[in-house]
């Protein structure tokens, strides 16, 4: 007999006028749910008239109910055979569809069983609502049936193909897609959705509902995004005190004389001025409660040091400045011009910290997001590649031997029983002494505050020290 022309021993029955003949073996391989019963136990003990007459099926199953609560992809049931492979009634579920809706269970079903042959599956590409109307069923087979990794790469592959449709779904829902992207076993779509978890953690993790839905879809995964959210604190946090404490190139050490006079120290007196305001304004950010530890973890702050220009600090802000330490107009003009030569240089530190990059598929220009999307997810992190790599075995061979196709197979079995054993998201003022008095200057505050009025400022004399 050729290898390609087996004896096919299992038949499945869907309903009265679907019937079909599989080989238990490539059921077995693919499938938990047929591996668990396609045992010799089960099997029809043909007697020999049967094996006369050709007989060859020894295990039979049967739908015996369609998809309702509690059962999303109906119930399929072992048959026993008398010694003849004769069941006991005549298979098969009777449906009247005139008048209701189509049933699909069966055409799902089939879908699926083809595939196990290397047939596609037939997933409609047409929108995202035929896509997910299709994958649902056939996801919910093929977790019944112990088959997802069968079916993955075919709906990540019909999903993928609506492009920033399906992004900016995950980004409005990302907690739905994780559980989606779990249940396929899809890297882009969980990692996607983690992403936008991740980056949004604090307001997501006050939502008792979302949270319990994360919960649900795997234990790992509230772990994971609190790790990756943690990760983007910390880096914020380092280039906040990066940027509060950096000089521009040259104010250090203007000249190359050591040690430097105060004189040349002088002549800078418009950039530390510059440099003075910028960390006034960056500092009253940071206690504002603006910085990392905010709602959106920093990203508003970074976004418009990333801007930089008139993002902040403008005109109006400016003047502020100017009616608490009056210039004249060249030096207000050399100040603002130094003033841009630091954002320029605090811009590129946030251009180049990669907090602003976005690890999403999602083009955040066209549709933005409030929060870090720089975190990505590795794939030792993918819960259902951790699960199985704790359990992978050591295994001893003799020189030259691999893997065979049983083991495969039972590895392969061992996964697919983990995933289904797991459960299917004021201003403050400060005080500076000045002769014999004492002074309160108020923090000014970047959101259109009325300049208060000019003060004569009382002319003091310069102390030449020794």
């Amino acid at each position: 007999m050729s290898a390609l022309n087996q004896e096919e021993d299992v038949e499945i029955v869907l309903s009265h006028d679907r019937h079909y003949k599989f080989h238990s073996g490539v059921l077995a391989r693919n499938c938990l749910f047929f591996a668990e019963l396609l045992v010799e136990k089960n099997a029809a003990r043909l007697c020999g008239k049967a094996r006369l007459a050709g007989i060859k099926i020894r295990w039979m199953f049967e739908l015996t109910k369609l998809p309702g609560e509690g059962r999303p992809a109906g119930e399929l049931k072992l048959v026993p055979l008398d010694p003849m492979g004769r069941p006991p009634l005549a298979p098969g579920l009777v449906v009247n569809e005139n008048g209701r809706i189509p049933i699909t269970i069966f055409d799902s079903y089939e879908a699926i069983l083809y595939a196990l042959y290397g047939k596609d599956l037939p997933i409609s590409d047409n929108d995202m609502t035929s896509v997910l109307r299709d994958a649902s069923e056939i996801i919910d087979i093929a977790t019944y049936l112990g088959c997802m990794s069968l079916i993955s790469k075919p709906v990540t592959v019909a999903l993928l193909k609506h492009g920033q449709a399906l992004f900016r779904a995950i980004q409005t829902v990302p907690w739905g897609w994780l559980a989606m992207g779990c249940r396929i076993q899809s890297e882009i779509i969980f990692g996607e959705a983690v992403a936008h978890l991740a980056g949004n953690w604090r307001k997501i993790k006050e939502d008792r509902e979302v949270m319990d839905r994360i919960r649900h879809v795997d234990k790992d995964v509230e772990g994971l995004c609190t790790t990756l959210h943690k990760r983007i604190v910390v880096e914020t946090r380092r280039f906040e005190m990066l940027i509060m404490t950096h000089y521009p190139a040259g104010m250090a050490q203007p000249v190359d004389q050591l040690p430097i006079k105060r004189e040349e120290y002088s002549r800078d007196i418009l950039v530390w001025m510059a440099l003075a305001w910028f960390r006034h304004w960056f500092g009253q950010q940071i206690i504002s409660g603006q910085g990392a530890f905010s709602s959106d973890g920093g990203y508003k702050l970074f976004s418009v040091i990333a801007a930089g220009g008139d993002a902040y600090l403008d005109k109006a802000l400016l003047n502020q400045f100017h009616n608490k330490f009056p210039l004249t107009k060249k030096a207000l003009n050399v100040t603002e011009n130094h003033l841009l030569e630091i954002k320029e240089c605090m811009k590129q530190l946030v251009l180049n910290s990669g907090l602003m990059d976005s690890k999403c598929q999602l083009d955040v220009r066209r549709y933005p997001c409030d929060y870090f999307t720089c975190v990505k997810v590795g794939r030792g992190e993918l819960p259902w590649v951790k699960s199985g790599e704790m359990m992978e075995m050591p295994v001893v061979r003799s020189k030259g031997r691999r893997l065979g196709g049983n083991e495969i197979a039972a590895r392969n079995q061992a996964a697919a029983r983990k995933l289904a054993e797991a459960p299917s998201s004021a201003g403050m003022g400060r005080k500076e002494g000045s002769g014999s008095g004492q002074r309160n200057y108020q923090m000014f505050v970047d959101d259109g505050d009325e300049e208060e009025e000019e003060m004569a400022t009382p002319a003091r004399k310069r102390v030449r020290r020794d």
